[in-house]
């Protein structure tokens, strides 16, 4: 905690907005109110990007810029970074007894940690600006056309990115330390659509440790869903479970909405997945609280894609686990994948076909088999096409469930 006689960042902030209403800051700074309301009252941390927003919006001169730099560099270790520490620990646990085993702790060998001894030299403004950029580019192109398209140039981005790191000093490792948080998880969501999650399961988990050094939080416990989320496709349902708790707790309010909606959505799937109806209605309903305040100015990119389709799919994929034994849920699962499928961005393709697999499996459990069998088809076509090994075998095997009835 600051001295009692040291300015903050929040306490500023408050004094130079004065009577100024949220609405009005929020407009010139290009943000929500929400977010505004949370850094004085030092819920978040502010990211360089709002802390030279506000600053320019308030004419403070830099004041605001050099105090949310200084509380950066300053930030000592709490209990949330020895909580980090010990979740990635555990997390090396889990790889090794349940991961790690021949070929793919080869392969998760070869690509960990990968550095080359050249230094960047450039300004690393610019060059931040540019690796971002490229890394959206590859997120776009990934959506369009598969992981295929991209793994080998993602992998190349994620090495000069761990270059840099390594010769990185003052704020700028930090910086980049996030960056790599990002491109590290990217290749980690990469490697488990195309079909190998005991390397995804490294990567994510290198990802997350950069993520933690940034003191990135909302880039952690994002990484740590997807850890169990991979963990839950696998059938390890009590350790997703655990380990999705265990990121909502660490994410409490100083993760980003989007990030913490996202949370609670794959919980409620886990829930879904050990029969946990009336808990995972809860988390369902949290998820959709936290959306309205999602789109706050400072959405982080890896989580762009939320929006009321990804979580109307998760609603969707949630009552397809619960439908056996709750079959009254089929209905409100079979109208959230409808409206899912409808409102479906064009641009991500790939993601279409785990839509379309849900929504197979909870029209086959509501007897609606014709329906059922063309979803199926669909969804196996758009994952061939994109060369998803992950959705692939998802479709097939919702195929597969719906002849056999026949």
């Amino acid at each position: 905690m600051p001295a009692s006689d040291e300015v903050t960042f929040a306490a500023e902030l408050r004094r130079l907005r004065n009577q100024l209403p949220l609405r009005s800051l929020a407009k010139r700074a290009n943000c929500s109110k929400s977010l505004i309301s949370d850094l004085e009252h030092r819920r978040r941390t502010p990211t360089p990007r709002i802390a030279g927003a506000l600053d320019k919006a308030l004419g403070a001169d830099g004041t605001l810029v050099a105090l949310a730099e200084a509380e950066s560099e300053r930030a000592a270790p709490t209990v949330v970074d020895k909580t980090v520490d010990g979740l990635l620990r555990e997390w090396d646990i889990v790889l090794r007894r349940d991961f790690l085993r021949g070929t793919g702790a080869a392969a998760a060998a070869l690509t960990t940690g990968m550095v080359v001894d050249t230094p960047i030299d450039a300004d690393s403004h610019d060059l931040l600006a540019a690796h971002k950029d490229l890394r959206a580019v590859h997120g776009r192109l990934d959506n369009l056309r598969g992981a295929h398209a991209v793994y080998r140039q993602a992998i190349e981005h994620h090495h000069q990115i761990l270059t840099w790191h390594a010769s990185a000093t003052g704020t700028d490792r930090a910086r980049v330390a996030a960056l790599a948080s990002d491109t590290g998880g990217f290749i980690g969501f990469l490697a488990y659509d195309l079909g190998q999650p005991e390397l995804a399961a490294t990567h994510y988990r290198d990802a997350a440790a950069h993520a933690h050094h940034a003191g990135d939080v909302s880039s952690c416990t994002n990484l740590l869903g997807q850890m169990s989320r991979i963990l839950a496709d696998l059938g390890h349902y009590d350790q997703a479970l655990t380990l999705a708790d265990r990121a909502l707790q660490l994410a409490s309010t100083r993760a980003h909405p989007a990030v913490r909606s996202w949370l609670h959505a794959v919980r409620a799937h886990h829930r879904g997945c050990l029969g946990a109806g009336r808990a995972a209605q809860a988390d369902l309903g949290t998820a959709w609280k936290l959306l309205g305040r999602a789109d706050d100015g400072e959405k982080p990119p890896y989580i762009g894609y939320l929006g009321t389709a990804e979580l109307k799919k998760w609603t969707g994929h949630t009552m397809v686990r619960l439908a056996s034994k709750a079959p009254n849920l089929i209905p409100q699962g079979r109208a959230a994948l409808d409206e899912a499928r409808a409102e479906w961005p064009a641009t991500i393709v790939r993601g279409s076909a785990e839509v379309l697999t849900a929504s197979a499996r909870i029209y086959h459990a509501a007897g609606e088999r014709d329906g059922a069998a063309d979803l199926a088809s669909r969804a196996v076509a758009v994952a061939t096409r994109t060369g998803s090994a992950r959705n692939l075998q998802a479709a097939l095997s919702a195929q597969t469930l719906i002849t056999a009835d026949v």
